[in-house]
């Protein structure tokens, strides 16, 4: 009994690391961008009430999902890129598309914003002290 407790603590542990980031097989990464999600991660042990933001896809080709495992952060190709992000806290889901201009070299970060039974999503340049929305519409 006590060797399958400290199994499921060891396993629990393990799954509270931060999770590695999303590299395309064949992309050096100093050829590529950054992109990472703004999750919130304030609430400890009580994981379940974290607004989390994950990148589901990259120009159509999906990079997480339950088997994968979800990604918080990816390098990407540089060029005219669409990504679909999930938002997930506790029961509430949102799923939608971003679109914008990665360049080589520099950092992105997926933003969100939660107004009532609504979310959305937006792209900027990590680090910029305008910050600048860099996304454009989707599907275009």
């Amino acid at each position: 009994m006590k060797l399958l407790v400290v199994f499921f603590l060891t396993g629990f542990l393990l799954g509270c690391i931060a999770d590695s980031s999303y590299s395309p097989p064949g992309l050096a990464k100093e050829d590529a961008v950054y992109l990472k999600a703004d999750s919130e991660r304030d609430h400890g042990i009580f994981q379940g009430l974290d607004e989390k933001l994950y990148i589901n896809a990259v120009n159509g080709v999906s990079i997480g999902g339950f088997f994968n495992g979800y990604y918080e952060s990816a390098y990407i190709e540089p060029g005219l890129t669409e990504i679909d992000v999930g938002f997930y806290q506790g029961k509430v889901k949102s799923e939608r598309c971003v679109k914008f201009l990665a360049e080589k070299g520099k950092s992105y970060i997926v933003r969100k914003k939660r107004e009532a039974w609504s979310i959305n999503f937006w792209v900027e340049l990590e680090n910029d002290i305008n910050t600048n929305v860099v996304n454009l519409p989707c599907g275009e």
